[in-house]
């Protein structure tokens, strides 16, 4: 007798086993009690033939070959989701939009779901900021704010601009190490640096002032509200956005004998959603929010050229 095809209601009780390694935890967060959790465990294990799972006092774990239900049952969930999102009511902007982004543009992304919804109060908008970027090419998300183009043929990428970027502190730091506001090539091992955590592969800004001598950094994180925090509070330089000092007064700007890496960012999304109203348009107002912080950045940059000193605060 042939095996049975799984059912979703079963698969997903396997994913959520996998994902919280027990049968208790599972049924908590699914609503199940621990006997259900395990019944339908085993009703999946007899459709296919052969045991998914082993318990112990320890907790559950799968068998190899049940990895590859559990990518299975990921797949159908958020395709599920994405369907969940497309759908509405009569409205074409009745939905959801799920955006994808670095920590430092969350702000503009409020900013653009603000200004969207006073125009279509019936979408719903979700800004996540995460660590670990998500998969757009399978839709867990709809669009994502990305600092290079994607290779995945599914996915396109309209070009944002160029982000520049400028070195921070608060007044109290800059007294105490830095009181001429210049830092030159130097000058970086001497100074305390406010960065992001470490990155997998070893890149990011923290690199770029590795490579020019910097070694000394008191405070990481990966939120850039942490990172601000430290900074104002005098525990070192902060890299920030030119533009963005407006909004965090108690931080000067650093002249720099070597200007900072420019950033070029994209906004990706899968190409069929080009076709959907309220993403399509989402986009465009997410882009003119960006237009209109490149352009406060290139007036700051201008108006830093043209003070004394070439920028001194």
């Amino acid at each position: 007798m042939e095996n049975k095809l799984p059912a979703w209601d079963d698969l997903r009780v396997l994913l959520e086993v996998h994902r919280s390694g027990s049968f208790l935890a599972a049924g908590l967060t699914l609503g199940l009690s621990t006997s259900t959790v395990a019944r339908r465990i085993g009703a999946l294990e007899k459709d296919l033939g052969r045991a998914l799972v082993h318990r112990s006092s320890q907790g559950a774990w799968l068998e190899k070959e049940a990895l590859e239900l559990i990518a299975l049952a990921e797949r159908f969930e958020q395709s599920l989701r994405a369907h969940r999102r497309d759908g509405g009511g009569g409205s074409p902007y009745a939905g959801r939009i799920r955006i994808s982004l670095p920590d430092g543009f969350l702000t503009g992304a409020a900013e653009a779901a603000t200004r969207f919804r006073r125009l279509h109060p019936e979408t719903l908008i979700e800004v996540i900021s995460e660590l670990r970027f998500v998969d757009l090419s399978s839709r867990e998300a709809d669009m994502g704010v990305r600092g290079g183009r994607s290779s995945s043929p599914v996915l396109v990428d309209k070009p944002l601009g160029e982000v520049v970027s400028g070195l921070y502190a608060s007044e109290d730091y800059l007294s105490r190490s830095l009181p001429k506001r210049f830092l030159g090539a130097d000058d970086y091992r001497e100074q305390d640096f406010v960065v992001e955590d470490e990155t997998p592969r070893g890149q990011g800004p923290a690199q770029w002032l590795i490579h020019r001598g910097a070694s000394r950094f008191p405070f990481r994180s990966n939120s850039m509200e942490a990172r601000l925090h430290a900074a104002k509070g005098g525990m070192g330089l902060v890299m920030l956005g030119v533009g963005t000092e407006k909004q965090h007064p108690e931080l000067r700007r650093v002249r720099l004998e070597t200007p900072l890496p420019s950033l070029r960012f994209y906004l990706t999304m899968h190409k069929e959603l080009r076709k959907v109203p309220r993403i399509r348009e989402f986009a465009k107002t997410f882009e003119t929010v960006f237009a209109e912080y490149l352009a406060t950045q290139a007036e700051a940059e201008a108006f830093s050229r043209r003070r004394p000193g070439g920028g001194r605060r």
